[in-house]
């Protein structure tokens, strides 16, 4: 298995678990719980290091997956964490992760 494959398990991994903390809750319960919100958040930022990891070759030959937003979300949470906005956070959750996921899925 190359390395990029190995960094795609962990892409597809880290969107599972953030479906997996987020299921069954809504956006009020999700604002609200601190532990769920730093899970998720933590889970964005190995998607954002697993994307930079991955080899440009890789990059340019799967255009469909948005490396960019993926790096500048992490940077975001990571970098401006005391601005991070729960509601951009749950669309992500609800529109992005799932695209994502199935992306990476049909590689």
């Amino acid at each position: 298995m190359s390395r990029d494959d190995e960094i795609v398990i962990d892409l597809v991994t880290a969107c599972n678990l953030i479906l997996d903390f987020t299921k069954g809750m809504d956006k009020e319960n999700f604002i609200t719980d601190a532990k769920t919100q730093s899970s998720v958040l933590y889970q964005i930022i190995i998607l954002g290091e697993a994307v930079n990891r991955l080899s440009s070759t890789f990059i340019d030959s799967h255009p469909q997956i948005p490396v960019r937003q993926i790096k500048g979300m992490r940077n975001r949470v990571t970098h401006e964490y005391k601005e991070v906005d729960c509601d951009i956070i749950w669309d992500a959750i609800h529109k992005d992760v799932p695209r994502l996921l199935a992306i990476l899925e049909n590689l």
